[in-house]
């Protein structure tokens, strides 16, 4: 299960989200499709691909693979986990 850092400060600019890490004072974007994953936590990887799948018409595959893409950035940076 993938969860949201609930430290992180969020900005809704619409067509994006900007994610900021107060420990860091790192700030990140996030686009349509990331929006729609962020806005899904806490969630599986599963579920997060077919989300991928339904709104953007992506095959199995590439949904899980564009749904990793984006976990592990976010990861990386600290602003998410997977418990």
């Amino acid at each position: 299960m993938w969860q949201a850092n609930s430290a992180v400060l969020i900005t809704d600019l619409g067509d994006e989200l900007v994610l900021m890490h107060p420990e860091r004072s790192e700030m990140f974007s996030l686009n349509a499709t990331g929006k729609l994953l962020w806005q899904q936590l806490p969630a599986t990887l599963d579920s997060l691909s077919h989300s991928l799948e339904q709104t953007y018409g992506l095959t199995p595959s590439q949904a899980r693979d564009d749904a990793e893409a984006v976990l592990e950035q976010l990861r990386t940076r600290d602003l998410v986990n997977c418990v």
